[in-house]
C-alpha cells in the first residue's frame, strides 16, 4: 500500500511549520550542556517565565518529588533539586503544552499521548537509576520525548485510520503499518521534529531509534534504555486492561543496555508504582 504523495507532503510540512519550544526552554536546555553548571545560572532562566515558574514550583511541591515542607522558590527548588531535576522540570513543562494543545486531536487522545509520555520518561529514568552507566535525568528526557512523533501522526490519524488498521490486520508490525499508512513512522517524525527544534543529536538519535535500537549511532546504552522503558509503559497499560497500539520487543535493547530479561522482568512492581505517584506530572 502506497500512502498518498500529498499526506507525506502535508507531515514533513506540519513539522516545519509547527512552533518550537518556548525560549525559555530552549535556553534551558542549551544551559544543560555545560559542564560546570550551577543552579543559579537555570533559575536566571525560568524565573523570567512566570507561567512556568509557577508550574515548575507545583511539581516540586507534589507527591512524586516527596518533600515535607513546602518549597516557595525557584532557588530553593534548584538547591534540593540539583540541576538536571530542574532541567527535566521545564522540559516538562513546556512539552505539555503541546502535548495537550497540538490541533487535530481529541481532548482524549491528547491526555492519553501526553500519560504514556510520562509513564515512559519515569520508566526511562528508573531504569538509568537500577542499570546505572547512562544519567537517569537524560534517560529521562529521551523517555518524555521519544513519542512526540504521535502528535504529528494524531492530526492525520482520522483519515488514515482505515489504512493503519488494514495493515495491522494483514500481518504488518505497527511499524511497517504507520509506514504504510503515512509513508514514514513515528519516530522518524519525531527526529524530524526534534531537529526542527535544534535537539542535541544524542536525543535527535535514541527519538528516531528507539523502536530499532541496534541502529543507533551515537549512545547504543542510552537508546537501549529508551526502547525498555517503551515496553514496560506499555506492559503496565495492558495489565490495566488499557488497549494500546503494541510495538515489538527488541531483544537486542536487553544486550545494549546490559540488563537481563529477568531483572526487567523483576521491576514491573516497582515502575508501576513511580507511574503511580507521577500524577501530578500527568496533570500539567
Amino acid at each position: 500500500m502506497t500512502p498518498p504523495p500529498q499526506t507525506l507532503q502535508s507531515i514533513l510540512d506540519d513539522i516545519k511549520s509547527l512552533e518550537p519550544l518556548p525560549q525559555v526552554a530552549m535556553r534551558v536546555m542549551t544551559l544543560s550542556s555545560k559542564e560546570d553548571l550551577v543552579p543559579r545560572e537555570l533559575v536566571e532562566v525560568i524565573q523570567t517565565d512566570a507561567g512556568l515558574t509557577a508550574k515548575v514550583l507545583k511539581l516540586c511541591n507534589s507527591a512524586y518529588y516527596g518533600f515535607r515542607r513546602e518549597i516557595a522558590s525557584l532557588p530553593e527548588a534548584g538547591n534540593l533539586l540539583g540541576c538536571s531535576t530542574l532541567v527535566n522540570l521545564v522540559v516538562t513543562s513546556c512539552t505539555a503544552l503541546y502535548f495537550r494543545n497540538y490541533g487535530g486531536q481529541s481532548a482524549e487522545a491528547a491526555r492519553r499521548t501526553w500519560e504514556r509520555s510520562i509513564s515512559t520518561a519515569i520508566s526511562a529514568s528508573l531504569l538509568a537509576q537500577v542499570q546505572g552507566g547512562v544519567d537517569r535525568n537524560r534517560a529521562y528526557t529521551v523517555g518524555l520525548l521519544a513519542n512526540v512523533g504521535h502528535l504529528v501522526m494524531e492530526r492525520f490519524l482520522p483519515d488514515l485510520r482505515g489504512e493503519l488498521d488494514a495493515a495491522l490486520a494483514s500481518g504488518a508490525t505497527r511499524l511497517q503499518a504507520e509506514h504504510e499508512a503515512l509513508g514514514i513512522h513515528h519516530g522518524e517524525i519525531g527526529a524530524q521534529l526534534a531537529e526542527r527544534w535544534d535537539f542535541p543529536d544524542v536525543l535527535v538519535d535514541a527519538i528516531r531509534n528507539h523502536h530499532s535500537p541496534s541502529a543507533a549511532r551515537i549512545d547504543t546504552t542510552l537508546v537501549g534504555l529508551a526502547h525498555l522503558a517503551e515496553m514496560a509503559t506499555q506492559r503496565h497499560w495492558e495489565a490495566e486492561g488499557r488497549a494500546v497500539g503494541a510495538y515489538e520487543f527488541c531483544e537486542s535493547a536487553l544486550a545494549q543496555s546490559g540488563m537481563t530479561r529477568e531483572r526487567f522482568d523483576e521491576l514491573e512492581p516497582r515502575l508501576a508504582a513511580e507511574i503511580q505517584r507521577a500524577a501530578a506530572l500527568i496533570e500539567l
